[in-house]
């Protein structure tokens, strides 16, 4: 059944429960009177960090993929730490290369996998470059001319070109680089994990539901599940509303769509004996028809939980499927319609787009970064 919204009218509207609007809600509700309604089209909380308890296994995972929060910014921490206990956990990503668990991203043990040989730090930048060079000056029409470029060649056939054409249903060759925001990273030191340089990193302890679900519980809160705001009856408010959905979408696409990836997560049961032994491992080698694997056993919230002989794994693969995740585009053409969009959205002082669907995805730590940062916007005029 769909809920109604009720005739009372909130002060504030914040349209999406995912983290950003739940940290919103929550600022808003603890540090000025204001009232506020959360309206989520899903039928849960938590957005894309989103936990729940598998049935069989006993585990806890993350349905669209494994999230684990780093960040150098003290507020962020400490906002998280003062509301959930953390489990310290630095994170890394393995590739599957020729039998063995190859840490990411690039560093030294990638490219040693990759030539096939012991390197000191030196010796593997020189191999590299020398790779890399005879590229450097060419065009760079595609992904494949830009990670040839950046990373040679001998690193693009093990690492990058296998991949990409899995995660992207594209061969590297036919793929625009406009949709790579950033460089192929690489480092010639040993491998320091997926987030180097973050200060802190960990998982709350027991679930995301531990952090997210109380955000939720109070009494200037209210929350609706399963509702489309862009459907009627429209939610009713005093003050303002707060977007955080796709912002071509609440235009109805008038300026066009923005041009999205799809990839979902498939979560099967393995035997134990045939699961992988590193909680998040990348196939790179293209014979695989998923680009990413998650087995969140391996993952400290789960520690002693595992209860048969099978291991919950999830197949995240490219297109659409079961746990879809859409993402819009880092490319120019993108940056340009979310801004033109962004101009629409000034014509209402009553109404303000927001967090990750109006534009971009960000990881866990800048989106919270960001909610408290509109709050403090926010909180003085709703006072």
């Amino acid at each position: 059944m769909v809920p109604v919204i009720r005739a009372r009218t909130h002060d504030v509207v914040i349209v999406g429960g995912g983290l950003f609007g739940l940290v919103l809600a929550e600022q808003i509700a603890t540090r000025c009177a204001a009232s506020v309604v959360v309206i989520e089209r899903e039928h849960h909380l938590g957005g894309l960090c989103w936990s729940k308890r598998d049935a069989h296994t006993g585990v806890e995972y993350n349905p669209y993929g494994t999230h684990v929060v780093a960040t150098s910014d003290p507020r962020v921490w400490g906002w998280i730490t003062s509301r959930v206990r953390m489990v310290v956990y630095e994170h890394t990503v393995h590739a599957a290369v020729a039998g063995q668990l190859v840490p990411l991203p690039l560093g030294l043990e990638a490219i040693e996998a990759a030539y096939g040989r012991k390197l000191s730090p030196d010796q593997a930048r020189a191999t590299v470059e020398a790779d890399a060079a005879p590229y450097r000056d060419g065009p760079v029409d595609s992904v494949r001319d830009l990670a040839l470029a950046q990373v040679g060649t001998r690193l693009y056939e093990t690492f990058v070109r296998g991949y990409v054409s899995a995660q992207w249903g594209t061969d590297p060759a036919q793929l625009s680089p406009e949709v790579f925001a950033d460089r192929f990273g690489i480092s010639f030191t040993p491998s320091r994990g997926y987030h180097p340089g973050a200060r802190w990193q960990g998982l709350p302890c027991g679930s995301y539901s531990a952090l997210i679900d109380p955000l939720a519980d109070h009494s200037r809160i209210e929350v609706h599940l399963g509702r489309d705001y862009l459907r009627p009856p429209r939610p009713r408010y005093q003050r303002l509303m707060v977007v955080t959905t796709p912002i071509d979408a609440h235009f109805g696409h008038q300026l066009g769509p923005l041009q999205r990836r799809s990839l979902h997560v498939d979560w099967r049961l393995v035997d134990a004996e045939q699961a992988q032994r590193a909680s998040v491992v990348t196939y790179p080698d293209g014979t695989s028809p998923h680009y990413r694997s998650h087995a969140p056993a391996l993952l400290p919230w789960n520690h002693g939980q595992e209860k048969t002989g099978s291991v919950l794994v999830g197949f995240e693969s490219a297109g659409p499927g079961p746990h879809q995740i859409d993402f819009v585009l880092r490319s120019p053409p993108n940056t340009e319609l979310a801004a033109k969009y962004g101009q629409l959205a000034t014509a209402r002082s009553d109404v303000l787009l927001a967090g990750r669907g109006t534009t971009f995805y960000d990881d866990m730590s800048t989106t919270i970064g960001h909610a408290l940062a509109l709050a403090d916007r926010l909180v003085p005029d709703l006072t």
